[in-house]
């Protein structure tokens, strides 16, 4: 957002940032092996192509460095607010007043929210988890002071995150033992070196790495929307290779069995990796299916009432999905606040705002994530969007856009019927969905569509006051 105003030549702007430095995602998290599941030129900006990524498949460490060199060729440094978190963001009926931890009071006409959609972490809540004697922390929270050589490890979760920290710390641990509450469908990756030649090939023809980045893009959406929709062609051929890539890399039966999943493949996030299956061939690792009982001082106990001594902990457990009202308090006209409006059901206008709270937008906000593609797509959508919207408010001399409450349930109860095309609503207890089912989290469609359909601002699906 920051480096599209300044190709505008706005400087009318801040970023609050609540920590020393940019980065989000790949600042707070610095586990073993941590790695993009995106390709790396499918995760980047359109207008800021990188022809030197050195994997297919980029390392956290890289994409950190991408992110800072933004801020570096753009010259951000002086208009982010580093240290600084938010604590409420109110709507006086004018503006919107933005009070901080540090109770500074800054005043805005238009407010953009990067917060994210995975952001707090979601610990582990099981009987006990105090009374551990060992190191105990969250993949988000890497605790780099420990050594796990000739630890025994128990790392609870199976998703992305544990999928990527096995492989990282399963060779020098002594043992890992990894808790699985459901299996996780896994693919392959395919990741490899990006080589000099094609580096240097990138950077002598521009065009070339543009064309390649659209072609990557381009199958990744066809597929992938294709893959996700129930009963589907593409998606039984999904089902197929993820088999395939379980019976390549398990050599024993009864393990192969239980790292097998009993939903639909995809309702659930996928886990792309090449190495995380075949560490289960190791003396050293071993899965547990039986749920947590409790926690005690030297280790993990099961239900089957097995003790799982245990040194060091590790908490693959995710993060809260979409809870930003939850660490800052959004008040929109009439003294409303957003996490009132969303407790029983979260919608959204466009993904990017919601009725009764004017020039507030959100990036990856309600039903914006995409389950088989770059989250940099929407991002850079639903920002072009808002800058048309500035736009338009300039050369109308309009002061608030607001919904239209009425487009915005329309819009929403189009998008929840055709979730249930998709494989998302199969009632496999997915963190895309609420207790009734209702996925807030993902778009149905391909991301092309999301493209076209915020392509353009119809100023009469605003409120007019």
């Amino acid at each position: 957002m920051a480096m599209q105003l300044r190709k505008r030549g706005v400087d009318d702007f801040v970023v609050i940032e609540k920590a020393a430095e940019v980065g989000g995602t790949w600042r707070e998290n610095r586990y073993p092996n941590i790695a993009c599941d995106v390709p790396s030129h499918v995760y980047s900006f359109s207008f800021e192509l990188n022809p030197n990524w050195s994997h297919s498949y980029s390392g956290g460490a890289e994409i950190l460095q991408y992110c800072k060199g933004c801020v570096e060729k753009y010259d951000l440094q002086p208009f982010i607010h580093f240290n600084t978190e938010v604590a409420s963001v109110v709507f006086d009926g004018q503006h919107w007043q933005i009070t901080t931890s540090q109770s500074d009071v800054m005043r805005a006409q238009v407010v953009v929210s990067g917060l994210g959609g995975l952001h707090k972490p979601s610990y582990l809540h099981a009987q006990g988890v105090d009374e551990f004697n060992g190191r105990r922390f969250h993949t988000a929270e890497w605790d780099e002071t420990i050594d796990l050589s000739g630890k025994r490890v128990g790392l609870v979760g199976t998703g992305a995150s544990a999928a990527q920290t096995l492989p990282g710390i399963a060779p020098v641990a002594k043992h890992v033992t990894v808790f699985q509450r459901k299996a996780a469908w896994v693919f392959p990756r395919l990741s490899a070196e990006i080589s000099d030649r094609r580096r240097a090939v990138f950077n002598k023809y521009p065009w070339l790495m543009r064309l390649y980045r659209w072609l990557v893009w381009s199958q990744m959406d066809a597929v992938g929307v294709l893959s996700l929709r129930r009963n589907g062609l593409m998606s039984k051929s999904m089902r197929r290779t993820a088999l395939k890539h379980i019976e390549a890399s398990v050599k024993d039966p009864f393990m192969r069995e239980r790292l097998t999943p009993d939903y639909a493949a995809g309702c659930k996030r996928r886990v792309i990796a090449d190495d995380y299956l075949t560490m289960f061939n190791r003396d050293n690792v071993s899965l547990v299916t039986d749920p947590i009982e409790r926690i005690e001082a030297n280790g993990i106990r099961d239900t089957a009432g097995v003790l799982h001594e245990t040194d060091v902990l590790i908490e693959a457990t995710g993060f809260k999905p979409f809870d930003i009202t939850a660490y800052v308090d959004v008040v929109g006209r009439n003294g409303r606040r957003l996490r009132d409006v969303w407790k029983e059901r979260i919608h959204s206008f466009r993904t990017m705002m919601v009725p009764g709270f004017p020039n507030f937008f959100m990036m990856l906000g309600p039903n914006s994530a995409t389950g088989h593609t770059s989250a940099l797509i929407m991002i850079e959508s639903t920002v072009q969007y808002v800058i048309k919207c500035l736009e338009l408010m300039n050369s109308s001399g309009i002061e608030h856009l607001d919904p239209d409450p009425d487009f915005v349930a329309q819009y929403n109860n189009r998008i929840q019927r055709d979730m249930k095309k998709m494989i998302f609503s199969d009632g496999c207890g997915a963190w895309y969905t609420d207790d009734n089912d209702v996925n807030f989290t993902l778009w149905p469609y391909s991301a092309a569509r999301f493209l076209f359909e915020q392509n353009k601002v119809n100023q009469e699906e605003f409120v007019r006051r």
